[in-house]
């Protein structure tokens, strides 16, 4: 017998630079993809220049995931090393075997790179919508086509979507489940906006139709707890109730009716923490108690149940997760790594684990840590899984 799931992560991020994939973007929208630049101070940062338009932005605190917190300073993220090898995170297929093996984890749900919504809700959608487009389908298109195939079962690729409208959020949905993908990570509504609308209907019961996980990173839509121009009591008060996290898109999911037109949807909000769920788990009760005949809102459950139904979380180093978990509810939480992020426990998962899951029963670590994941991304618990391939050592170009 192989060696089967133990760990699974189920959030990492691929910090692939573009060049890595920039083949699979038409060659006429090339120039306006991201560019990659060394600045004065030592720093990597990636650029966009269209129609006369320049916008930056650095790497960050996202390429750091082999150094000791004294070591993080603003100059120092870099995709290269001085001998030109590959930073953790930011290698091919191959290389990010090997550091799940490293880390004691045996596969991972893997976010886009950070950088991607920087540049296409701000500014590239904005400027070059066809760009915009180009830029979706070549990252989406390599991870199909390239990266994940070297271990399907290991590499489990969470897809972007166009920010464009509903119809073209649909189309490359359909289209990256036909090459092989099975998640997506909404960042906006399907519409293209910061709330919902009634024609993002039409995208969640595509998502049921075609089987595509709904996988936003964090929450999707915006934070804000009341649209412009709302009462200062109204159903989107209600929606704003629980005030963490994801908590907000949540709640307009259940106000407006979408978890009860659409039952079996269900939506995994990755790197969200957990501890703060028992305290909106019970707010968003108590206060859908006392206002909902004051905005006319009669639910068919209570928020707490939508929560449960439909939604699942994960946590990095959150300790108060699993000490929480008989208010949280075992079924809803996943574990994932960050990786290669500054908050993320990589070289040293195993070892984080025994501290987060002390005293945690057997059954219930297996839940969080592989079960839960296998349940919602149609993973097989029991499967022998894909060896990693001998090659040079991890790191070396």
């Amino acid at each position: 017998m192989g060696k089967r799931y133990q760990v699974i992560s189920a959030d990492g991020h691929n910090e692939i630079p573009v060049d890595r994939w920039i083949h699979k973007v038409p060659e006429e929208k090339r120039h306006a993809m991201p560019q990659l630049v060394k600045h004065e101070d030592g720093a990597d940062k990636w650029r966009i220049e269209v129609d006369g338009q320049r916008w930056e932005r650095s790497a960050s605190g996202n390429l750091v995931a082999d150094w000791d917190y004294d070591e993080f300073l603003p100059a120092k993220p870099r995709y290269y090393r001085e001998d030109g090898s590959r930073r953790p995170g930011s290698g091919d297929a191959l290389q990010r075997l090997q550091e799940q093996d490293l880390d004691g984890v045996d596969a991972e749900i893997l976010f886009p790179p950070v950088y991607s919504p920087i540049f296409f809700r701000n500014q590239l959608k904005d400027v070059d919508p066809e760009a915009h487009h180009a830029f979706i389908r070549g990252y989406n298109d390599y991870l199909a086509d390239e990266y994940c195939p070297v271990a399907p079962d290991r590499l489990i690729g969470v897809a972007m979507l166009p920010e464009t409208g509903v119809d073209d959020a649909i189309a490359e949905m359909a289209r990256i489940k036909d090459k092989g993908l099975r998640a997506v990570a909404l960042a906006t509504w399907p519409n293209g906006s910061m709330f919902y609308e009634p024609q993002d209907d039409k995208f969640f019961g595509a998502a049921l139709d075609l089987d595509v996980k709904l996988s936003p990173h964090g929450t999707f839509g915006g934070i804000r707890p009341v649209p412009p121009g709302s009462a200062s009591l109204s159903r989107d008060t209600l929606a704003a109730s629980g005030g963490f996290g994801p908590s907000y898109t949540i709640g307009q999911l259940i106000v407006y009716g979408v978890f009860d037109r659409f039952p079996d949807l269900k939506v995994y909000f990755a790197e969200t923490q957990a501890g703060w769920l028992p305290h909106v788990l019970n707010w968003t009760d108590e206060f859908y108690r006392r206002w909902n005949h004051y905005v006319a809102l009669d639910l068919a459950r209570m928020p707490s149940e939508y929560y449960r139904d439909h939604c699942k979380f994960s946590f990095i180093v959150d300790r108060m997760a699993m000490i929480l978990r008989q208010y949280i509810g075992i079924d809803m939480l996943m574990f994932g790594t960050d990786f290669p992020h500054s908050v993320g426990s990589f070289p040293h998962t195993r070892d984080w684990l025994e501290d987060l899951f002390e005293g945690v029963p057997e059954d219930e670590r297996r839940k969080v840590l592989v079960d839960n994941v296998c349940e919602f991304f149609d993973l097989d618990p029991n499967a022998d899984l894909t060896e990693t391939p001998q090659a040079q050592p991890v790191g070396v170009a």
